[in-house]
């Protein structure tokens, strides 16, 4: 027994000199900062929701971050065969339970995403999204591989039911999230050309459709398009926290305007950056994520098999997008939506699912 024991942490152990040291070095980083930022906008976020204990945010996300430190471990520390098979284990318990939160969840300004079990919520969507990913790019893979195999119509089913599930919380943000990643993927298996520009077009009448059917998207556009008033209240304090950090910021703890921000913890964190760190430390930032992508795509156009190819490109594509829209909404560039900075914002869920996301590349 003994013997087994040590031979299989042995085997752990050669495994883990194989991860890719600056993907790991850069998820160290994000978390860190992740943490840091947290410290920076906990005060203020536990003022104006009334908690008497004052890093009570920061606490809870460097919880948060040893949790996605064991979650990213355990993910890399799995062959291929067994990341397909957790996928898709994810993916069967995640999908249900998003459509089940649209039901029974707890309302949150307006949206039904997460569980609530006292002293933590779940938000499946968050699990959900990288193991769909994995799933699909199985798919995908094994269509390259066999002519007949249905792999796109089964990843575009699949794509049908998450949209369904997430739109019924409703959730078009994610939606979108999730529509990005797997046009690349497709594209990258080999789609037809006139399949792309048809699923192009369906994007921008589903787009529309949503405009028309949804009155907070509808709003949240028209106000994106006409910032007035007090609809466009939390991206008019973002962008003034962006401006008064100048270049070199006001010092940690120092910001003001982050008082006066709604979800400076989580969906405006970068904001609150940019307010105490200024410019520098907001490119600097923004730059950790570029590294990041070049990285994991660079990594992953070297795989030699489909499926881990797509895999690793859509996990890294998942990741940077979601960065993307979270920083592009806090400058104002796209409609304000509830979207997380990977390792960077507060929240359990978007940690480990960010962890998941970073571990499952790892183990490719």
């Amino acid at each position: 027994m003994n013997a087994a024991l040590a031979e299989r942490f042995g085997a752990a152990l050669d495994r883990i000199r194989t991860y890719d040291r600056p993907l790991m070095f850069m998820a160290a980083a994000l978390i860190a900062l992740g943490i840091l930022f947290s410290m920076a906008a906990s005060p203020a976020a536990t003022a104006r929701i009334r908690i008497e204990e004052a890093f009570y945010f920061a606490g809870r996300q460097a919880a948060y971050a040893a949790l996605g430190v064991v979650v990213m471990l355990a993910a890399a520390a799995l062959d291929p065969r067994q990341l397909r098979r957790a996928a898709t284990i994810f993916v069967a318990i995640t999908l249900p339970l998003c459509a089940l939160a649209a039901w029974i969840g707890p309302e949150v300004k307006g949206a039904q995403r997460w569980f609530d079990f006292g002293f933590f919520s779940l938000q499946p969507s968050e699990i959900l999204k990288p193991a769909l990913i994995v799933v699909w790019a199985w798919m995908l893979g094994e269509s390259m591989k066999q002519a007949r195999f249905p792999g796109r119509t089964v990843s575009l089913a699949l794509f049908a039911l998450a949209a369904a599930a997430l739109l019924s919380q409703p959730d078009v943000g994610q939606t979108a999230l999730l529509a990005l990643v797997l046009g690349p993927m497709l594209i990258l298996s080999g789609m037809a050309l006139r399949w792309v520009l048809g699923g192009g077009v369906l994007a921008v009448l589903g787009a529309w459709a949503i405009y028309g059917l949804y009155p907070h998207a509808r709003e949240r556009v028209d106000t994106f398009l006409n910032p007035e008033g007090d609809a466009a209240y939390q991206v008019n304090r973002a962008l003034d926290a962006i401006a008064a950090g100048g270049v070199f910021g006001r010092g940690p703890g120092e910001g003001i305007i982050k008082r006066s921000l709604p979800d400076a913890h989580a969906d405006f964190v970068f904001a609150v950056a940019a307010e105490e760190f200024g410019l520098l430390a907001s490119i600097g930032l923004i730059a950790l994520f570029g590294a990041l992508a070049f990285r994991g795509l660079s990594r992953a156009s070297r795989l030699n098999e489909p499926f881990e190819q797509l895999a690793g490109a859509g996990l890294i594509t998942l990741l940077v997008t979601q960065a993307a829209i979270h920083i592009a909404v806090n400058l104002s560039l796209l409609p304000a939506k509830g979207m997380t900075l990977p390792f960077i914002s507060f929240g359990g869920s978007s940690m480990v699912g960010s962890a998941l996301a970073l571990g499952f590349c790892l183990s490719l």
